[in-house]
């Protein structure tokens, strides 16, 4: 059977006890599949069977997308590019150079990625090959066009800690489905997590994105440790000696500044019905670390947005980051734009912010 990969890659599969179904397609066991999109053949049975491996290990909590099964069943990297937005820019060449680069990731014996499951149990030995490439692919991205800063980062021991369940992961002190642990040094993600964002026709919600803003305001590319949160990313800060990017500084700080002017105005009920709206959800005005994580975040979700509310702002995650995503999106992830948007419409006053702008 012939069918088109990027027509069903983001939909979830269902297996029942003599067939299974995918998008309106009921598939025997024995059926063999061909792709239009994909230079691969798959049996349907080789699907059923990854699919098993990440329901009987989460109990049925993950149910991953259809690319992710067909990796599992190919090992076919290019099944995963639905997942990393920043591809659809690469040509030929870039791709090849981005999955080296994510098999370098995993390579590297200072990426740290357990698995965890009830009772705190180590299962890191039963990771699925899907949720490792996932897991350093988004590491990837972000990384593409810094690779000195990735060396830097990967100079010691970054540590990934995912969990099979939300018991699992409330049982080891996990917070709100996903965080950044300080103490551990380490992101802390219910599996299940990984996948929630996918199964519309774009990208969307990658709670391992925030969470990785969070590790990179804590990590100290000066000293190459993981310090105390300041609500910067590498590379702006003086203290990041060569990696230091000064014009990104001098952008984030402009670009900051105004956010909290247009979020003071609302919160203070001054805002005219013609005065731009902040960009980010008040949530991540409660604090610095917060604000740097979301506002990264939303930087490879709504580019195009994002800059046209705020320039500065935006130009400062191009410099550090040598990219701009905007370009990979033809119309940008809706959620957070929408969401936000209604808060301020709505006429709630927001939350109490505390933020701190540099002075510099």
């Amino acid at each position: 059977m012939k069918i088109e990969f990027s027509q069903f890659r983001n939909q979830q599969v269902r297996l029942f006890k003599t067939y299974m179904e995918i998008g309106g397609y009921r598939l025997q066991f024995n059926d063999i599949l061909n792709f239009e999109d994909l230079p691969e053949t798959v049996s349907v049975s080789s699907i059923a069977q990854a699919l098993e491996q990440y329901t009987d290990l989460s109990g049925g909590e993950c149910q991953p997308q259809f690319a992710v099964l067909i990796f599992t069943a190919t090992s076919n990297p290019h099944a995963l590019n639905f997942y990393f937005p920043l591809t659809q820019l690469f040509t030929e060449g870039e791709l090849d150079q981005f999955h080296q680069f994510v098999k370098n990731i995993l390579q590297d014996p200072n990426f740290d990625l357990q698995l965890i499951g009830e009772n705190r149990r180590n299962l890191t030995s039963q990771i699925p090959s899907g949720i490792r490439y996932i897991v350093a692919g988004h590491i990837a991205e972000v990384f593409f066009h810094r690779r000195e800063l990735s060396e830097r980062f990967f100079a010691t021991p970054r540590h990934f800690q995912l969990y099979v369940t939300s018991p699992a992961f409330a049982q080891d002190g996990g917070v709100a489905g996903g965080d950044y642990n300080p103490q551990r040094e380490s992101i802390q993600l219910v599996v299940a997590r990984l996948f929630e964002g996918f199964f519309g026709p774009t990208a969307g919600v990658c709670p391992f994105l925030h969470e990785l803003g969070h590790m990179l305001d804590h990590f100290d590319a000066g000293t190459g440790k993981m310090g105390l949160t300041e609500g910067l990313l590498p590379g702006m800060s003086p203290r990041d000696s060569a990696l230091f990017n000064p014009r990104a500084r001098a952008l984030f700080i402009a670009g900051k500044r105004l956010e909290m002017v247009r979020y003071l105005a609302i919160y203070r009920r001054i805002a005219t019905q013609t005065d731009p709206l902040p960009i980010g959800h008040p949530y991540v005005f409660q604090n610095d670390g917060e604000f740097i994580a979301g506002y990264f975040e939303m930087f490879f979700r709504n580019p195009n947005y994002f800059a046209a509310q705020n320039q500065d702002l935006y130009t400062s995650f191009v410099e550090l980051f040598q990219c701009d995503p905007r370009n990979a999106w033809h119309q940008d992830f809706p959620f957070y734009i929408n969401e936000n948007r209604n808060f301020y419409l709505s006429g709630q006053r927001p939350w109490t912010p505390h933020l701190s702008v540099p002075n510099d």
